[in-house]
């Protein structure tokens, strides 16, 4: 089996490695100080063609394969989770325009995305419906020629930038013959009569995403604003989150990369007892674990990318992907954590925003316990 990777994906892949460094390192530390969206730095990156990359060229795009985004987006998360995930929000909404939209709303929206003009946002978990998305009770309704949406979304990331358009919304359209909810998909626009921003939250981490409450009140969309055929939502949303899920993979381990060399820097310089922490073998035992999981992590994420890009069937290798490197990485951050010692409980530290980044990697793109479920499914059970 062939490890190697092209001349193309290296490229991008150092590409990505310099610009991480130079622009997106200290862009972090200044969204860590003051919340804000990062603005300059995603003008930049999209100068990159990098928010396009996975959009055909004949929508302006890069149109590169999802295991070369993969290889960039662990190298962004290694110094930014918040970052990362901007942008993996942002190419998971474009792929599902790609796959779903209709023929007008691709040459709308997908030059947009492609040249990050506008900012991609996903809105389906409510306070009632996270891992249960049949409990969604945002409704849409078919009034003539218009939908009237009503609804409350809590959550959503990327929706209350000054560039945000185009998110795209789950909704109940009705109720199916197995008695189940009707989903389906729309898209809304920033200007829509009757949606609203609501709150925006206070995080442990991610400062500068943008995450919020998105408040529908007889929101007025028109009927051609519906995402591929009615009733498929929760199908588009699915088929979007295998790569989401792939993507938290690459994330997750990003930030285990990121836990790995600042331990290993920081225990080779510090001393105790007249030597380095690196030479203790209780350290060793921890940042050899670290290295493992590393390693165990991006190969799962590859081979669920690479299943990915070659339209194989992947949902089993996405949730492992994800459900093993998110575990992962949250033990990395611990380890991180302790070997810092009292250093790592100063939020100024590397090793303390890997600690608050780490726990919700098991939570978002679907639980944890969702991830096994499915991989039990996919085994027959």
């Amino acid at each position: 089996m062939d490890f190697s990777l092209s001349s193309e994906q290296q490229e991008i892949q150092n590409l990505a490695r310099d610009f991480t460094r130079a622009e997106i390192a200290p862009a972090q530390l200044k969204m860590d100080a003051d919340h804000k969206f990062p603005y300059e730095l995603w003008r930049k990156w999209s100068d990159l063609g990098m928010a396009g990359m996975l959009i055909p060229e004949k929508y302006g795009g890069s149109g590169i394969d999802p295991l070369t985004y993969i290889l960039a987006l662990e190298e962004v998360a290694t110094e930014s989770n918040t970052f990362a995930l901007i942008w993996q929000v942002h190419v998971l909404v474009s792929e599902m325009f790609r796959k779903f939209a209709s023929a007008e709303q691709k040459d709308h929206w997908l030059p947009l995305y492609s040249k990050g003009e506008k900012l991609a946002a996903f809105a389906l978990t409510e306070a009632g419906a996270g891992s249960d998305s049949y409990g969604m009770t945002t409704k849409a309704e078919l009034e003539g020629n218009q939908w009237t949406v009503n609804g409350t979304k809590i959550f959503i990331s990327n929706a209350g930038t000054d560039i945000s358009d185009g998110t795209v919304l789950m909704a109940v359209t009705g109720m199916r013959d197995d008695g189940k909810k009707e989903i389906s998909s729309f898209i809304i626009p920033q200007d829509a009569d009757g949606f609203t921003l609501g709150q925006s939250f206070k995080k442990m981490a991610w400062h500068g995403m943008d995450n919020r409450e998105l408040v529908f009140e007889d929101c007025r969309i028109p009927a051609a604003n519906i995402m591929g055929e009615r009733g498929a939502g929760l199908r588009q949303a699915l088929g979007g989150l295998n790569l989401g899920r792939i993507a938290f993979g690459a994330i997750a381990t990003g930030l285990s990369r990121g836990c790995l060399e600042e331990s290993l820097a920081y225990t080779k310089q510090r001393e105790q007892f007249g030597q380095p922490l690196s030479s203790f073998q209780l350290t060793q035992a921890k940042l050899s674990n670290m290295a493992c999981g590393l390693e165990a992590s991006r190969r799962l994420t590859h081979y669920a990318a690479y299943l990915f890009s070659n339209d194989m069937e992947c949902r089993k290798e996405a949730a492992m992907a994800k459900l093993f490197a998110s575990q992962r990485s949250t033990e990395a951050a611990m380890d991180a954590f302790q070997l810092h010692g009292g250093s790592a409980f100063m939020e100024d530290t590397k090793a303390n925003r890997f600690y608050r980044e780490a726990k919700i990697l098991e939570i978002g793109e679907g639980t944890n316990e969702i991830q096994q479920l499915y991989i039990a499914r996919e085994m027959g059970c």
